[in-house]
């Protein structure tokens, strides 16, 4: 379903950067630095490029910027930056022009609700830390006529339950180390075993060890987040 440019948390070599294609789009889902590198260096038959942003950590957003001006100058393709709410993007026009001196002609600025994207089906707000609070969200989206859930950075699980059920797609964040703003494995796990029992097919990814979370999922059925390893975005096989 998603397909990982990386996995990992802000600290890793490779941040969490997830993508799929729509037909001409190729959606990122949020684009760390380390996803714009890769980006960079892939071919891609797709003629625009979306970045769907859950919040506005350096982890998340740091590479955009930087998407934008190759686009601009060497891509020549257009690229639209998708907002859950307008403080956020209203936050991410000022990264974006006035901070980086990005030229607002180079990309559109959309908020959620008003995107008009068959596969967006809704920005949910979550909690994660203080300072960012009531601008973090994750998603609820309708890939090749698949239900999928995406979380973005969270501390709570509870508001995307709703829009879990048999046959659904749940991509979560999970993190070893108990942070208070992260979604912990060992608080986090019975519940996505029972969501697991429940016909929910379930990926974690924004993953700080990915070795102490792969030991504690043993046996569960839950998988790690799928890594891009080609050097060729096509669409895949069920978009």
């Amino acid at each position: 379903m998603l397909r990982f440019f990386g996995r990992g948390s802000a600290f890793a070599d490779t941040q969490n950067c997830a993508f799929f294609t729509a037909g001409s789009e190729l959606v990122l889902l949020d684009c760390p630095m380390s996803a714009f590198h890769r980006l960079r260096k892939l071919e891609f038959p797709q003629t625009q490029i979306t970045v769907v942003v859950t919040h506005t950590h350096g982890d998340h957003i740091g590479g955009i910027p930087m998407l934008i001006a190759l686009s601009q100058f060497v891509w020549k393709k257009p690229v639209t930056v998708i907002a859950p709410a307008q403080t956020v993007a209203d936050d991410l026009k000022f990264f974006i022009e006035r901070l980086d001196g990005g030229d607002p002609d180079a990309y559109t600025l959309l908020t959620a609700d008003a995107a008009e994207r068959e596969w967006l089906c809704g920005a949910v707000p979550v909690r994660h830390v203080p300072g960012l609070a009531g601008r973090c969200y994750g998603y609820r989206l309708r890939i090749a006529g698949q239900d999928v859930i995406y979380t973005g950075d969270t501390a709570e699980l509870e508001p995307f339950l709703p829009y879990l059920h048999r046959g659904a797609y749940l991509y979560t964040e999970c993190a070893a180390h108990d942070t208070g703003v992260h979604l912990f494995i060992d608080e986090l796990l019975p519940k996505l075993r029972e969501l697991k029992a429940g016909g929910v097919k379930i990926y974690l990814m924004h993953l700080d060890d990915e070795k102490v979370i792969r030991e504690k999922i043993k046996g569960s059925g839950i998988r790690f987040a799928k890594l891009f390893r080609s050097g060729r975005v096509e669409p895949a096989a069920n978009s």
